[in-house]
């Protein structure tokens, strides 16, 4: 009897020094991010007699709660998209609010300088001010588009940073899924478990994962609709590699383990820090910068068109007032070889879109979207003077030599490249055309000044062309105040908007982690009294082992007398 008593006590003081442990554990734990509360799993021994055998360990489970923690992965990679996204575009906020960086002033000084000439056309010092001004306003346009692209060029370094992240994170995924698979699963993989999840969570924070756990409790991770990232002990590899449609615009590409990396959709990215950076570059960078090129354009253009009207001091005929550049056409790195080769230029700057376009041939005809709202837009045909056929349409020419292949694709930049061109084409004062070539012309000749006067007002920005009683004309449009002062509010009320969703997103990761934290964290209180509990259920046991001890010396007494 009292040998059976002793293995009780044992099995009851082994019980409470393990329970002992896994709350000192818990309490040494309590402040380890990723951490998961675990608690003793007892059970009573099974016995043929009615006395009992004890009690045994069946093991140390963690407290783990996968609906909870797979809402709270996907509303954290959520407001990781939110933030990362709200941080970009609050830049370019701040940066059109800044007065270091106000375009619509530098305008209506260089304006004013021309209402200066006006008055008096013949002045010197009035046509040097027109120059300086010109080339401050220059400036300052080449001031916000270089920020804007250095904007660009960290997104593109981000992006190459992210890449080696997702792969140092899925490789050390699929290390710790080896290492829990050999472990069997039992109490010795909580730890490993603790990790494995904190690196997906962190993982997650990047770029969105879906987690799928298999019977040996080893974890599969998939991203951008299905991509497998992580399977078994095996991690696939991402790369960062230059956008095929645009090879100035770095994006992510997917090696399943063949050596050839596969281009993903940026579309299939929405989440984690990539997917808001992708959508910021996508979306407010790049109407901000083609808004701004768009500005430039209708300013150039229409100032050059009216410039080119009048005549200079020395009765010559009006020159460019403004140099830029051309819009570009990038062939897709997919396309055929030997394809076609297209070039754009300007036909009405006043109708120039502020977007690009992707341009695709199939079918035997060309297909042209606007890629900044998705429209189908419909070309006109044409041919160039060298007799290449012209596709025509929103103030732009579209000139295509040679042979397209079936579903080659184009992309056309319009607009973002016209600040970086940007210059005064015009140094010498008496350059400037002032008068109107006529019999009235003459040194005090003001009215070509007074034209380039109205451009101000004129709507010369984002027109739409229309024919109207036989006749093609160009309606709808904006001022160039109104059309800097639209992009100000736009960008303004989308930071807005920014701030609020992403403010929104972190309060739902912070009620879904406190309910994570209520379910699976250590409360130091309750371990507290766990601590206490499991002390007197040793002693209690301690003090069995010392009744079976003093049954048993009695035993022996008796038998020696």
């Amino acid at each position: 009897m009292s040998s059976s008593l002793t293995n009780i006590a044992a099995s009851g003081l082994q019980a409470a020094q393990v329970a002992l442990n896994t709350v000192g554990n818990n309490i040494s734990n309590s402040a380890v991010t990723g951490y998961n509360r675990e608690t003793t799993q007892l059970a009573e021994m099974l016995s043929g007699g009615v006395s009992g055998n004890g009690v045994s360990v069946t093991g140390v489970s963690r407290v783990y709660d996968s609906l909870i923690v797979t809402q709270l992965r996907s509303a954290s990679t959520s407001a990781a998209a939110s933030s990362a996204y709200y941080g970009q575009i609050s830049q370019i906020d701040d940066m059109l609010a800044s007065s270091d960086t106000d375009i619509s002033s530098m305008m209506s000084k260089f304006f004013s300088s021309i209402q200066s000439l006006s008055s008096n056309a013949s002045d010197s010092a009035a046509r040097q001010t027109v120059i300086d001004s010109a080339n401050s306003m220059v400036n300052q346009f080449k001031s916000a588009d270089s920020y804007l692209q250095d904007m660009d060029n960290a997104v593109n370094q981000s992006l190459s940073s992210s890449a080696d992240e997702i792969n140092n994170y899925a490789q050390q995924i699929a290390n710790l899924n080896s290492q829990i698979v050999r472990s069997g699963g039992g109490d010795a993989s909580n730890a490993m478990l603790d990790q494995r999840d904190e690196l997906v969570s962190e993982l997650n924070g990047i770029v969105g994962v879906t987690a799928t756990v298999q019977d040996n409790n080893s974890v599969n991770l998939t991203f951008a609709n299905g991509l497998t990232l992580v399977q078994g002990s095996s991690a696939y590899k991402v790369q960062s590699v230059p956008s095929s449609a645009d090879p100035s615009q770095t994006t992510l590409a997917y090696d399943r383990g063949t050596g050839t990396p596969v281009e993903i959709d940026p579309k299939t990215l929405t989440t984690g820090s990539v997917g808001g950076l992708l959508s910021f570059r996508s979306g407010a960078l790049a109407d901000a910068r083609n808004a701004l090129g768009q500005l430039a354009l209708g300013m150039a253009g229409s100032f050059n068109a009216q410039h080119e009207q009048g005549v200079d001091l020395n009765g010559d005929a009006g020159e460019k007032f403004f140099d830029y550049s051309e819009p570009t056409v990038t062939p897709n790195s997919k396309n055929s070889t030997g394809g076609a080769s297209l070039t754009a230029t300007y036909s009405d700057t006043s109708q120039v879109k502020a977007s690009d376009y992707s341009l695709k041939y199939a079918g035997g005809a060309w297909q042209v979207t606007r890629v900044s709202d998705g429209a189908t837009v419909t070309a006109t045909a044409g041919t160039d003077d060298d007799g290449n056929p012209t596709l025509n349409f929103d103030g732009l020419s579209v000139s295509v030599s040679g042979t397209p292949a079936e579903n080659d694709k184009y992309t056309l930049n319009t607009v973002s490249n016209v600040i970086n061109s940007l210059s005064v084409a015009i140094t010498d004062p008496s350059k400037i055309a002032a008068g109107l070539d006529d019999a009235d012309s003459g040194e005090s000749d003001n009215r070509n000044a007074e034209a380039l006067l109205a451009l101000q007002t004129a709507k010369v920005v984002g027109g739409t062309a229309q024919v109207v009683n036989g006749v093609s004309q160009v309606t709808g449009g904006s001022t160039l105040s109104t059309a800097y002062a639209t992009l100000v509010s736009k960008i303004g009320t989308e930071t807005s908007n920014a701030d609020v969703t992403s403010t929104a997103q972190a309060n739902i990761v912070t009620q879904l982690t406190t309910q994570q934290q209520s379910a699976s964290g250590v409360n130091l209180d309750e371990e507290y009294i766990d601590l206490s509990r499991y002390q007197e259920y040793y002693q209690a046991n301690a003090q069995v082992l010392s009744t079976a001890s003093t049954l048993f010396n009695s035993l022996l007494t008796a038998v020696a007398g």
